[in-house]
């Protein structure tokens, strides 16, 4: 058995006593290598199911020069870097050239392909095949992979630039055009950032050790970019702002001539103004919001049906389900949640969609992805493309995550007002990237969504029922919460959680392409039937069956929420 073989092999330059790596562990790392070898050679990779191919290294990326200067002393040093990650520009630099440019100690687990770096009194454990960087006081997700490469660990440049340079209290600059690093004593001069709410505006300080000339502009909606000319921001500092009014959120980074502060901003911004304050030492960025001389009527995005009586139970049961709105949950920097080696929800969300659409655009339907790529969008104009669309369904995907490993199963919601805590805590989780729904907007909206809320928690029950008979995956039942993505939605709308990557079982399976597409499967036989029983009711046959979650117009709750909490 490979398991029980003692041969081993040491790195050069691991220290005394390491641990080494096993040739269980060598050949892990060959027959990976061999996996990915094998799908270039014959037919193409199928990436697009995969969310874990966006870590693959190319084994064929060459050395290029990068030179090293370190401020102060003037030295100037050259190593050997490579772009390996596949479909990525990213540089990376060798453990051992990191070591060396910031007098580093490593300490190597081969077992677990794991590498522990010190400089000065701040420890790093980074991991091969993951994103994951483990400090002594928290946990750090890189926007791009630890590779393990020609016996070493390969570093991505972004890790020294925006972790260990901000960590260590060291200047770190890289300079992508002309492959040149910068290293040296931080003498920070832009110490600190706030954000001040005063109701139609938000203001966003920014406090500087003198003044510096600046320049405001927006490089595209809901974005505004603060260009501070000659200034070194303290990105620790600078980070510890609090989101507030119409500021989502707020990053900065560090270029050769200038400190960039980039604001995100509330779609409900019009207009945006400059200042300074205390001498010149501070920087004011005023975002206003639009003004609009009444509250407009609402219009709904797409098909538009004119009622001129009551509003029927469910306006879906006199049309045909043609066209399908699969919308992949988070995605771009809006990770979601986080499973073991580095697994991200919004991969996993956009392999599952890609496996739905391919099923069923094969079962004859249209259909239409609200995004089909690693690209953030506002969750309102998720439900604004499929209005746009003109959707008949609304299917948003996403994984669910709890602080016990315990926690498993699916389950699927429609829009109506959370009732158990457990509902209104998934509700808070994944309306986090647009903040919560306003009492006007929900209320405008739930009238809008109670001409499909049959409709709706039909087809949440037969989701429901097929995907957890055919995968035998425990039943958390069909429930109701505020999910801003629904808000907004003139069709039919559900939100599958479909399983929990803080579980090990279920992550590994939702990290499978295989698992992905017997998912998809699932998912499609759900829609289909409930296509099957809206045409076979608009036709004049039976109508549709029972609501899983009780009466929704009477406030009732999915059966056993509280009992489901504790699964």
């Amino acid at each position: 058995m490979l398991a029980k073989t003692t041969t081993t092999w040491k790195p050069p330059w691991a220290p005394a006593g390491a641990t080494v790596v096993t040739l269980a562990a060598c050949l892990f790392v060959l027959v990976a290598a061999g996996s990915d070898v094998r799908a270039q050679e014959g037919s193409a990779p199928d990436d697009y199911r995969d969310p874990l191919a966006f870590f693959r290294a190319d084994m064929e990326a060459q050395d290029y020069p990068v030179t090293i200067a370190y401020r102060g002393t003037g030295e100037v040093r050259r190593f050997h870097g490579r772009r390996l990650l596949v479909g990525s520009q990213e540089s990376y630099l060798r453990s051992a050239t990191v070591a060396s440019i910031f007098q580093a100690s490593r300490l190597w687990d081969g077992v677990q392909l794991r590498l522990t770096l010190q400089v000065q009194d701040k420890r790093f454990q980074l991991t091969a095949g993951t994103r994951l960087v483990v400090t002594e006081h928290e946990e750090i997700l890189l926007p791009v992979p630890v590779l393990f490469v020609d016996g070493d660990l390969w570093l991505p440049m972004v890790f020294l630039t925006d972790l260990l340079g901000p960590q260590t209290r060291q200047m770190v600059v890289w300079d992508p055009a002309t492959d040149r690093l910068e290293v040296g004593s931080a003498e920070y001069d832009i110490i600190g950032l706030r954000v001040e709410d005063t109701g139609r505006a938000t203001a966003v300080r920014v406090e500087c050790k003198r003044p510096f000339g600046f320049r405001a502009t927006s490089s595209g909606p809901g974005v505004i970019e603060l260009k501070i000319y000659g200034g070194l921001v303290d990105p620790a500092e600078v980070a510890r702002h609090t989101p507030s009014g119409l500021v989502l959120g707020v990053r900065n980074s560090q270029r050769r001539d200038h400190a960039l502060i980039t604001v995100l901003v509330d779609d409900l911004v019009g207009s945006f103004r400059t200042s300074t304050g205390q001498d010149g030492k501070e920087i004011v960025l005023i975002v206003e919001e639009e003004q609009v001389s009444a509250l407009p009527d609402v219009v709904p995005r797409g098909r538009v049906d004119v009622l001129s009586g009551p509003v029927p139970a469910d306006v879906t049961r006199a049309i045909a389900v043609r066209t399908v709105v699969i919308d992949p949950g988070h995605g771009g920097d809006d990770h979601g949640t986080g499973g073991p080696r580095g697994l991200l929800e919004k991969n996993v969300n956009l392999a599952v969609a890609r496996a739905l659409n391919n099923y069923l655009t094969d079962a004859g339907l249209t259909v239409v992805m609200t995004r089909n790529s690693d690209e953030q969008l506002p969750l309102a104009k998720r439900s604004e493309r499929a209005n746009q669309a003109g959707g008949d369904i609304f299917i948003s995907l996403h994984c669910n995550s709890w602080f016990s490993e315990s926690a498993s199963g699916v389950e699927t919601y429609f829009l109506s007002p959370a009732k158990s805590d457990w509902s209104k805590s998934v509700e808070r989780l994944e309306n986090r990237a647009d903040g919560q729904v306003g009492d006007v907007e929900f209320i405008v909206w739930d009238l809008v969504q109670n001409q499909f809320i049959s409709s709706s928690s039909d087809l949440a029950e037969l989701i429901q029922d097929e995907v957890t008979g055919r995968l035998s995956i425990p039943d958390r039942g069909v429930r109701q919460a505020g999910f801003r993505v629904l808000v907004g939605a003139y069709m039919p709308a559900v939100l599958v959680e479909m399983g929990f990557l803080s579980n090990p079982g279920e992550a590994r399976r939702l990290a499978d392409p295989q698992y992905h597409r017997r998912l998809a499967e699932a998912l499609g036989r759900g829609v289909l039937a409930f296509k099957a029983r809206y045409e076979k009711a608009g036709s004049g046959g039976v109508s549709a069956g029972r609501s899983a979650s009780g009466d929704p117009a009477a406030g009732g709750d999915s059966v056993g929420d509280d009992e489901q909490e504790r699964r």
